[in-house]
């Protein structure tokens, strides 16, 4: 599963649900602000090439240690 995530094609996925998500927060009231940071810390994390849920596997942040 970090594989995947930390793939080229992970990062592109992760990218543009977080834009999905992003877009879609401004449309859903009081919630959507928790949608909207919850899409722009998807768009962070793909576009800086990090793994928030590596560190629950006890892998490392960085998506290039996963890769390796």
């Amino acid at each position: 599963m970090l594989s995947l995530i930390s793939s080229t094609a992970g990062r592109w996925i992760q990218i543009v649900v977080g834009l999905i998500v992003l877009i879609g927060g401004f449309c859903w009231g009081p919630w959507g602000f928790i949608a909207s940071v919850i899409g722009v810390v998807l768009i962070g994390t793909g576009a800086s090439d990090t793994n928030l849920l590596a560190g629950w596997f006890g892998r490392g942040y960085n998506g290039s240690d996963i890769r390796r």
